[in-house]
């Protein structure tokens, strides 16, 4: 099937992908609702499809993380917000840079841009199936995101058990990691390429995933850049979250292998995705009570 084929069968466009993706989420002026509303969609597509959607499972994890820096920015951010309103602006504006408020905005946007690149995807292939993101796949979408969910499709139709079934697992994990590339390296390294020194610092001893918070017992299943590349190499710049190849490095060497571990957990063990569920109903955590405990306390706000 050409190109113009697909189109004419296609359900709908990318641009009306967007919008039902969109649909019932905050605004990107409510920072810390909007944070767990991306959080609690990429939850509940693990959830309800964890043989195909890794990634999701995954992002919900790193969406989360992100949320503390986002709930930073939120509460630095009001007096700016409420621009003239504040008598205290001018100190403000003086103190912001000393807090790297223009970095933790960039991996808020990074958080925004994430979702608008990628989600729109999953929601068209539970509807449309592979056809409906041929067909509205252009640009950089054609390369590691198309491929992506070619291998995730592949995987699902393999199905089956024993050496089949393990080909199909191997198809969809293959299919997932090519999304997960295509988003370190078409969305977020632009984002990570605009912060500041500090901000690059501050966003690599952030960068821990600990994907075993509903597991009661045994091994830990987390992934901690500073951890693994060494403290004193990250706090001195030597090795950097913002550096693609060390960025890529760490996901392969302890990201992924954690992620895969804690995913074959849970899936021997439903009673396991507790914190996931947890995510999904979209529930503010004690950093987001307190910031909208702050904004009250702001004059105006």
């Amino acid at each position: 099937m050409d190109n113009r084929n697909q189109k004419s069968h296609m359900l709908r466009t990318r641009e009306e992908w967007l919008q039902v993706v969109e649909t019932g989420l905050p605004s990107e002026e409510r920072f810390s609702e909007r944070n767990r509303a991306i959080t609690a969609r990429y939850a509940r597509w693990y959830l309800d499809y964890p043989e195909q959607f890794k990634w999701a499972g995954m992002a919900a994890f790193a969406s989360r993380q992100v949320g503390m820096a986002v709930v930073s920015a939120e509460m630095l951010l009001a007096p700016e917000r409420l621009g003239a309103a504040n008598p205290l602006l001018w100190l403000h504006r003086i103190a912001s840079g000393m807090f790297m408020v223009r970095d933790l905005e960039e991996m808020r946007t990074g958080n925004n841009s994430i979702f608008h690149d990628i989600a729109w995807a999953h929601a068209a292939y539970l509807e449309g199936g592979l056809d409906e993101i041929e067909g509205n796949a252009v640009g950089r979408d054609r390369n590691q995101l198309l491929e992506g969910f070619r291998l995730i499709d592949r995987g699902v139709k393999t199905g089956g058990a024993g050496s089949e079934g393990e080909e199909a697992l191997r198809l969809v994990w293959q299919g997932n990691l090519a999304l997960l590339r295509h988003e370190q390296t078409e969305v977020l390294q632009p984002v990570f390429d605009r912060l500041s020194p500090g901000g690059c610092i501050l966003a690599s001893f952030g960068s821990e995933l600990d994907f075993s918070g509903m597991f009661p017992s045994g091994p830990r299943c987390v992934a901690s850049f500073p951890s693994f590349h060494g403290y004193l190499e990250t706090i001195a710049g030597m090795r950097s979250i913002a550096d693609a190849g060390h960025r890529w490095k760490w996901i392969e060497s302890s990201v992924m292998p954690a992620w895969m571990e804690a995913d074959r957990r849970m899936q021997a063990d439903p009673a396991l995705k507790r914190e996931l569920i947890s995510m999904a109903s979209a529930e503010p955590g004690v950093l987001n009570r307190f910031a909208e405990f702050a904004g009250g306390l702001i004059p105006g706000g």
